[in-house]
Order: structure tokens, then sequence, then C-alpha cells
């Protein structure tokens, strides 16, 4: 190979090695500069639609701690089991109860995804209109704006 090289004239050697750091300057550019830019902007794009839905999700927990703040004002008027009224309420909201597991006198319920919105107004008529304490609630917001994943604990 080398003899080859020497055996081109200076002008040849000259184009192949402009040629050879051409080459060299694309690949670099297409297989590292290109992509790690590609993602950097994805990443970008990404944390803004968290940041976005992180200051949605900070606004609507002060609508939940009102609705914490208010809780327990009138008795149980639907009269049934704790499971029988969470089911019922959670179907008249559209939401779909993942598992509910029971602990002593408390009930664990979980929801995979669902409106913040919803939950919230749903919370609201569980401790307003059933006289339901709810004692934990955790909210994990998910790639959708404004659907969260929940897990409570709630009680009477």
């Amino acid at each position: 190979m080398k003899e080859w090289f020497d055996s081109l004239e200076e002008r040849e050697r000259n184009l192949l090695l402009m040629l050879g750091g051409v080459l060299i300057i694309a690949v670099l550019y297409f297989a590292i500069y290109q992509p790690l830019t590609n993602k950097l902007t994805l990443a970008k794009e990404g944390v803004a639609r968290e940041q976005q839905l992180l200051s949605w999700v900070e606004k609507n927990a002060t609508k939940l701690a009102l609705l914490r703040a208010n809780s327990g004002v009138s008795a149980n008027a639907n009269g049934g089991s704790l499971e029988q009224i969470i089911n019922s309420t959670a179907r008249r909201y559209q939401l779909t109860i993942n598992r509910i597991q029971p602990q002593s006198n408390k009930l664990q319920v979980s929801l995979d995804s669902a409106s913040f919105v919803t939950l919230l107004q749903w919370i609201q008529e569980l401790q307003l209109s059933s006289g339901m304490v709810i004692e934990i609630a955790n909210f994990r917001p998910l790639a959708a704006p404004g659907l969260v994943k929940t897990r409570l604990v709630v009680s009477k």
C-alpha cells in the first residue's frame, strides 16, 4: 500500500490526503457530533415537558391540600362498606381501580392511570359526602400531561 501511495504523483497524494481528512471529519460529524446533539435536543425537550407537568401538578396540589383541610365534614350518607363506597364512587367518576388491599380498618387503593383533576373531585366526594379520611395520597406523574399513577390509603 505504501509503495502504491509513493508511486503516485505529489498532486494525487495531496488530493488523497485531503480526501482522507474530509472523510475523517465527516465520520466524526455524522457518527458522533450529530447523534449527540440530537439526543441533547430531545433531552432538553423532555426536561421542558417534565417541568411543565411538575408546575401543573404543584398548582393542582394546592386544591388537594384544600380538600384535605375540609375533610370529614359530613357523615357517611351512602351506607355500605368502605370498599363498596370506593368502588361505586370510582365508577361514577369513570376511574379504574387496579387494586384494593385491606389494611386493618383501612384500604389501600391503587390507580395506574387517572386524570389528576378527576381524582381530586373523587377524593372530595369521598371526604365530604362519605366522611372518609385520606390518610396517605401518593401521586406520580405519567408521560401524558394531566395523568397520574396514584396510591391512596383511605379510612372512615
